[in-house]
């Protein structure tokens, strides 16, 4: 071919298709020749009225493949602007031939002198660089008359044939072109969030009822739940309260029940199963909620239940998709159940049934003490295969080692690494940290509420409608002029070197006489003690919520006690001296306390399942059970005094109840309009309810653990507005101030209501975030606009939210030791708030913890939101540009000044490969892609050779705007030999980490100069 390019005026050549290498291996030769005629074949063989469009997208995508494969070994294209120019001119012509099915191999030359003749090659090699130079073939060579006819033949199916060439041109063009340096900004920050993000297919734009109705950051949370389900396994969805994280759990049950056929099981809490997720289902998915379905919805609580056994087997038989909402009720393991003879928890039921399915967790609290709250969320799909993220993009051989390790991390961070500062995740400082952990940003979609805000404010998806949080305010009353001596007994009692409730009930090895190794490992005993700090800290929490709450814990305690020694008591002195107690305390005893006294709540966190066991009898001749003996009754002592001074105890001294009374009563808000009061404890809301009724005040309703089946219309009446309903419609049976405990603080809409009382100190500030979501929720206009319509006097309050705690600023400090000697910790409260901080506050740090907290609850935008904000202004300020960038080559090069003057830097955008989970499975063989990869930024500075790898970093660098010039002034050769920096860059530090099989490369999507 060489050779014949030195002596032709023209060749036609036929072939199946066309490739770019074939050309540029005769680079320099075949520009020799005026004409060059290339006729080839359509590869498509069903005739359809779209048959043109179809052998045109055949051949370009061909060719379209061979540049991307030329410009890994030759990154500018060398030896291409040549071949636009002779196709611009007509000095190459293409042309695609339809009418059958194509499949000639010939190179017909003319020689420029008539004496040496035509000369042709008929055989198997096609117009590519292996069928010219490297494949086995066999071609004939024919001269003389033969040609003639060989020539003949080629004109017939040429004039046939139909001219591509525009699109060859374009072909050509679209890889060749000089890009703006906006090209490549744009383009990388596409890229960057489409290796997060799963693309949009035509289902969602065309045949789903839940994607339209979504806003844009919700579509994008689906997108990267589905991406990093479909790399790791399980997924987890963490917006912050009151981001309707409802909507995207609907949008994945659409997908995955409606358009790809799979079975579905759902996992709700019971409070949130009827008003929030089977109202949704059957409003906007009703062949789904209704009849024959693909789901299958469950309470939590139900896997707890034996008569939902057989179901239950039936969804780990047959369930594709596990979808759980609040998923942190599952962040502890419990008990396994298979030698201890404990009943298994409902953390290893759910553990049994998730095996082999694609898990999503929803929940604003991924973390609520430790990192291992995440872990044994994680640990429920990857089923506890510590390597389970050695693979794809992590390169993590050992999750808890990880876990561990970060863990540490974090806390020298923050703290310092010092033993004695507990680290707090639930901090601002925290979640930052935690946002730019590889293991969390490969699992986790969150969105800060402030990020939400700013999202749809630019989106123009409506008026952003989130209420206004106004400034806390503290409720004041004395703890010591409300309880007077009981006070001093139970610090007394507190504070005795043999503490209040030594409760050795609960813990027996420590009374054992042998070598407690043998009676148990380090854990178990470590695990009882820690139980008998749960029960006394139980105690103490109550106190301070209500005397009534108190009062009941005394009583359930008494008589578990009471059990104990009764199987206990073996030698007629113990069992005369239970029996004395009893005589001597039968008026105390023939009282009939609340007959629900022994209610198995449903309260996390609160009521340990160890408080409900029921007692065997204990070996003498290994435990000192006459001691034990002796501490219960001294702790049943206790307890009487207790209950005696508690039944002098009246609502009337109360001042707390009067305090609350008092703003239901005088307060120009909480006196008119709906509030909800929330306290720790079933005890606590059913005292509150009672005497507020008893106060006189009207509209009073009552929620917790143990409310059944009325607790949807209590909802409904509270907040008609957002629970399909009216005032209109619920006539005088409208409530307006609603008790509950926190079995209402998560996942349901009570936006009607706009004001909330905190009655307990809530210790736990992840429990503040659920309470103030409640009310504090993206709220909808339509409804808004019904709610003022129906009752203008709310017209002010609209789109606000206040909320009250009560705290005694005077007893604090002395309830704060309290719980610091019986939880062995110090605990670290704002007197403003009432929840955890980094420190012990000083008075003048109350405004600083607000702002904290605050963070903490809006959240700060994390940098990868800042850049998700940024690409979103950009399609919103140019519509066509997705569509543009989508039409784009990998490998898009372009130039532009840096930012900081003398510097010179080179930019990379890569797509980074990993191990294909679900086309492994598929194929039965190991696969590796970047479509289950992801994208990273590298920032090479040319005099310091460092490499930078945090985009947010890198953005600023890149920014730029259309008419920003085009600026290249590095040479190639300089250029290609940074890009193979960069390649071993990332072969050293990512595909080695991920063991990536040899062959296996990271692609090029854009890369620039900044000079």
């Amino acid at each position: 071919m060489r050779d014949w390019c030195q002596l032709s005026k023209q060749i036609d050549i036929a072939a199946g298709y066309f490739e770019v290498g074939a050309l540029l291996a005769l680079d320099s030769e075949w520009q020799k020749v005026a004409k060059i005629r290339i006729l080839f074949g359509d590869e498509v063989s069903k005739r359809t009225k779209r048959a043109f469009e179809s052998a045109v997208r055949a051949a370009t995508e061909r060719l379209d493949q061979s540049l991307e494969t030329e410009k890994k070994k030759n990154p500018f294209l060398s030896g291409t602007e040549a071949i636009v120019e002779a196709l611009r001119s007509g000095q190459i012509e293409c042309r695609t031939y339809r009418k059958d099915k194509f499949h000639a191999k010939a190179y017909i030359t003319h020689a420029n002198l008539d004496i040496v003749g035509s000369s042709a090659l008929v055989g198997s090699s096609n117009f590519t660089l292996p069928g010219l130079t490297e494949n086995v073939e066999l071609n004939v060579q024919i001269t003389g008359t033969p040609v003639a006819v060989l020539q003949e033949w080629y004109e017939e199916h040429w004039e046939e044939a139909e001219d591509v060439t525009p699109e060859i041109l374009k072909t050509f063009e679209r890889h060749t072109r000089p890009y703006l340096p906006f090209e490549v900004y744009s383009r990388s920050l596409q890229q960057y969030f489409l290796g997060h993000e799963e693309t949009v297919s035509e289902w969602e734009q065309s045949g789903s009822r839940i994607f339209p109705v979504l806003a844009r950051y919700q579509k994008d949370g689906y997108g990267g739940l589905l991406k990093r389900a479909d790399r790791y396994g399980g997924a987890f969805l963490c917006d912050g309260v009151g981001l309707g994280k409802t909507f995207i759990g609907l949008m994945l049950i659409e997908r995955f029940a409606v358009h790809e056929k799979k079975n579905v099981a759902l996992f709700v809490p019971k409070s949130a199963k009827e008003p929030v997720w089977e109202r949704e289902l059957s409003k906007r998915l009703p062949d789904v909620f209704k009849g024959y379905s693909r789901l299958k919805i469950f309470s939590h609580t139900d896997l707890m239940r034996d008569k939902m056994a057989e179901e239950l087997e039936q969804v780990a038989a047959e369930a594709d998709v596990i979808i759980i909402d609040e998923a942190h009720h599952f962040r502890n393991t419990g008990t396994k159940g298979e030698d201890s003879g404990d009943r298994q928890s409902r953390y290893w039921k759910l553990f049994d049934i998730a095996a082999g399915k694609q898990m999503f967790l929803l929940t604003a609290t991924p973390i609520n003490n430790r990192l291992t709250d995440f872990q044994h969320m994680v640990e429920l799909f990857t089923q506890k295969q510590t390597d389970h993220f050695a693979g794809g993009t992590l390169g993590i051989h050992s999750l808890p080692g990880y876990i561990r390790q970060l863990e540490k991390r974090i806390e020298e961070e923050i703290y310092g690494g010092k033993d004695d500062d507990e680290l707090i995740f639930d901090d601002a400082e925290t979640s930052i940290r935690l946002a730019a952990d590889p293991l969390f940003d490969a699992l986790v979609v969150q969105r800060s509420r402030s990020y939400v805000k700013e999202s749809m404010r630019r989106e123009g998806d409506g008026e952003v409608m989130f209420p206004e949080p106004r400034e806390p305010t503290v409720a004041e009353y004395s703890v010591r002029q409300t309880y007077g001596k009981l006070l001093d007994m139970v610090a007394e009692a507190f504070h005795k070197s043999d503490p209040l409730f030594v409760l050795g009930v609960y813990n027996p090895l420590a009374y054992y006489m042998g070598d407690t190794e043998e009676a148990g490992t380090a854990l178990e005993i470590g695990r009882l003690k820690q139980v008998v700090a749960l029960i006394r800290t139980n105690f103490l929490k109550r106190f301070e919520s209500s005397a009534d709450a108190f009062k009941q814990s005394c009583w359930r305690l008494l008589f578990k006690l009471l059990a104990w020694m009764e199987v206990n008591a073996e030698t007629d002195h113990e069992k005369a001296r239970l029996d004395r107690w009893k005589r001597q305390h039968a008026k105390l005893l023939s009282h009939n306390p609340d007959k629900d006294l022994f209610s198995d709540e449903d309260e996390e966190d609160l009521v340990s399942p160890e408080l409900l066991a029921k007692w065997d009898k204990l070996d003498r001749d290994k435990f000192d059970v006459g001691k034990l003996f002796d501490h219960t009754l001294q702790d049943l002592d206790q307890i009487t005094d207790f209950l005696n001074e508690l039944e002098n105890f009246k609502p009337s001294q109360d001042l707390k109840l009067k305090k609350l009374v008092q703003l239901l009563t005088k307060d120009p808000v909480l006196s008119k309009h709906k509030v909800l009061i929330f306290s720790e404890f079933s005890d606590t809301a059913r005292y509150i309810a009672q005497q507020l009724r008893e106060a006189g005040i009207e509209g009073v309703g009552q929620i917790d653990s143990g409310t059944s089946g009325k607790r949807v219309d209590l909802i409904q009446r509270f907040a008609p507005y957002y629970n399909e309903s009216s005032s209109g419609a619920l006539g005088n049976k409208e409530i307006r101030v609603l008790v509950a405990t926190d079995v209402l603080s998560e996942g349901l809409n009570l936006q009607d209501a706009t004001r909330l009382i905190n009655y307990d100190l809530h210790w736990n500030p992840v429990r503040l975030m659920q309470r103030i979501g409640r009310v504090d929720r993206r709220m909808n206009p339509e409804i808004e606009a019904r709610i003022v319509t129906d009752h203008p006097d709310q017209k002010e309050l609209r789109g606000t939210v206040a909320y009250w705690n009560f705290l005694p600023p005077d007893d604090l400090d002395d309830l704060l030791r309290l719980y610091g000697r019986v939880a062995h910790k110090t605990l670290r409260i704002s007197k403003t708030l009432g929840i955890e901080g980094k420190k012990l506050l000083r008075e003048d740090d109350d405004y600083e913890d607000l702002r904290n907290f605050n963070e903490a609850y809006q959240g700060q935008e994390s940098p990868d939101e800042k850049l998700h904000l940024e690409w979103q202004d950009l399609i919103k300020e140019f519509p066509d540009l997705e569509a543009q960038l989508n039409a784009m080559p990998n490998g898009i090069f372009s130039g532009k000044e840096h930012i900081k003057p003398g510097t010179r830097a080179v930019f990379f955008c890569y797509a980074r490969p990993a191990h294909d989970r679900l086309a492994s499975e598929r194929e039965g063989e190991d696969i590796w892609s970047t479509e289950a990869g992801d994208v990273q930024w590298y920032l090479y500075d040319v005099a310091s050779e460092r490499i930078v790898e945090d985009a947010p970093r890198i953005i600023d660098a890149i920014r730029c705007r259309p008419d920003t010039p085009r600026l290249v002034e590095m040479d190639q050769p300089k250029l290609s030999d940074i890009r193979t920096k960069i390649e071993k860059h990332i072969a050293k530090t990512f595909l080695r980490k991920v063991q990536a099989p040899v062959g296996v490369k990271p692609e090029l999507r854009a890369w620039m100069e900044l000079n």
